[in-house]
């Protein structure tokens, strides 16, 4: 159920990110673009994925170097670059941790362009694929998202609640890229 909900929401952002580039972008004004670092660059992964540099600690232990090619069950995208028209960014990252894979979506809205986003405006959840546990910042979780210059890279930090129990947490720190 919970991957149905984490797929669905991401796709609904990502079509509505992609729709905002549509003719309706022209009747609005452009957004001041706020002063930001550029994010370094992560040096290429072999074959071509996204290479990421994300540390997850609690429930979960581990690193994340890289997205895992597309396939049927998992495809990682981002709306990046076309984001800011549609005032929302989506991205939907699926990479090993350990032997496991994990789904690490950010949602931010509203999206101005490359800036530092805070909760409640960004949601970050990390999931199993397959649903079986999903992790989500809920009310009280700190959550900071840097969307770099070329917004196809930044920085993550943020502390996640186990849905199913509450009680437990789940820690994500690091940088990400992406490709629009």
């Amino acid at each position: 159920m919970a991957r149905v909900i984490t797929r669905g929401v991401a796709a609904l952002l990502l079509a509505l990110a992609l729709a905002g580039c549509s003719g309706r972008a022209a009747e609005l004004a452009p957004a001041p673009r706020p002063s930001v670092a550029p994010s370094p660059a992560l040096a290429p992964a072999a074959g071509g994925s996204w290479p990421q540099a994300l540390t997850f600690t609690g429930d979960v232990d581990g690193g994340m170097t890289r997205v895992l090619p597309d396939s049927d069950a998992a495809r990682s995208e981002c709306s990046g670059r076309n984001s800011r028209s549609a005032g929302a960014w989506a991205s939907a990252l699926y990479g090993p941790v350990g032997a496991d894979v994990y789904e690490v979506l950010v949602t931010v809205r509203p999206y101005r362009g490359p800036s530092t986003y805070r909760a409640p405006d960004v949601v970050v959840q990390v999931a199993r694929p397959d649903g079986s546990a999903v992790w989500e910042t809920s009310a009280g979780d700190a959550a900071t998202f840097t969307v770099g210059l070329g917004e196809e890279s930044g920085t993550l930090s943020a502390t996640l609640t186990n849905l199913s129990s509450t009680a437990t947490k789940l820690r994500l720190d690091g940088r990400w890229s992406c490709r629009t």
